[in-house]
């Protein structure tokens, strides 16, 4: 079976603490919100990602009983990847790492994955290098990089801080980059040469998203603006990766990157709905949304 989509980057253990209120030991990281995003949205995707021995003892087998496909998770040394996450009224959040789980290198993806027709890379902790890209990159998929985990600087004392970095070696991998709010500062005060500059590093698609702001996107040379829904926002966590993996789902099929967009912007509204890994949206309820944002 060749797989619709691949998922990759480290599972996370998260403690987050809103105002209202703390969770503890919550499933997060790509493959929670962009493979639980993708397999709602009826397509084939296969998880690649390292743990520890506290994921096996915390959580029963989750991600095979909701239809995704794990011979990619690997089982690797004590702990999971873990952050505390504390979220103020607007949903800004700041956060600390509390172990970080080994590096995913191009040796740890099976091979009945290199075949599909997209991969979402995206990291939490610098667990991906730009030689894991190249490699998927040579594979022929469509290969679409969020590079939250690389932006992030971890401190001696776990304090995560988004530092500016040259994303090039990254980019030129790539052909959908997705930048989201918490490393929007990195751009600057010009945002679309930002964009730009991004694009002429490698991917042919920009995107940035911006929490309850428009979303934008660069492709065909141009920028376009795309809608965000109007809804009540109870958890905005793992909102990018389900935008990422509702956004490359659609592409895929479609090919046109602004429909793709207000798919994803539709999907990832939906989603902040609900508190936690839970209520991802049906392809019929995004489109029906999708409506609302034309």
């Amino acid at each position: 079976m060749a797989f619709d989509l691949i998922v990759i980057g480290h599972v996370a253990v998260d403690h987050n603490r809103f105002p209202w209120g703390t969770i503890e030991n919550v499933l997060g990281g790509a493959p929670t919100y962009a493979g639980l995003a993708a397999v709602n949205l009826r397509r084939s995707v296969g998880l690649v990602s390292k743990v520890g021995r506290d994921f096996v003892e915390l959580f029963p087998p989750i991600y095979s009983k909701l239809g995704l496909d794990t011979k990619g998770m690997v089982v690797v040394g004590e702990h999971t990847t873990t952050f505390e996450n504390t979220y103020d009224e607007q949903g800004r959040r700041t956060q600390v790492c509390r172990h970080i789980a080994p590096p995913i290198t191009q040796q740890d993806i099976p091979a009945d994955y290199l075949d599909a027709s997209g991969f979402y890379v995206s990291p939490i902790a610098g667990e991906v290098s730009p030689e894991l890209l190249a490699h998927l990159k040579a594979q022929g998929g469509v290969v679409m990089f969020d590079p939250q985990g690389v932006l992030r600087e971890i401190g001696a004392d776990g304090k995560v801080e988004v530092k500016p970095r040259d994303l090039s070696p990254y980019l030129k991998h790539c052909d959908v980059v997705k930048v989201g709010l918490e490393e929007i500062n990195i751009l600057g005060a010009d945002v679309e040469k930002a964009m730009e500059e991004f694009r002429k590093a490698g991917p042919q698609i920009v995107i940035i998203t911006r929490g309850k702001d428009p979303v934008l996107i660069l492709c065909d040379d141009r920028v376009v603006e795309v809608k965000t829904l109007e809804v009540p926002v109870f958890d905005v966590t793992g909102a990018g990766d389900v935008f990422g993996a509702a956004f490359l789902c659609r592409y895929l099929s479609t090919r046109d990157a602004v429909d793709a967009a207000r798919f994803a912007s539709a999907s990832a509204g939906l989603k902040i709905r609900y508190r936690g890994p839970v209520g991802f949206p049906s392809e019929t309820e995004v489109l029906e949304a999708m409506k609302q944002i034309q």
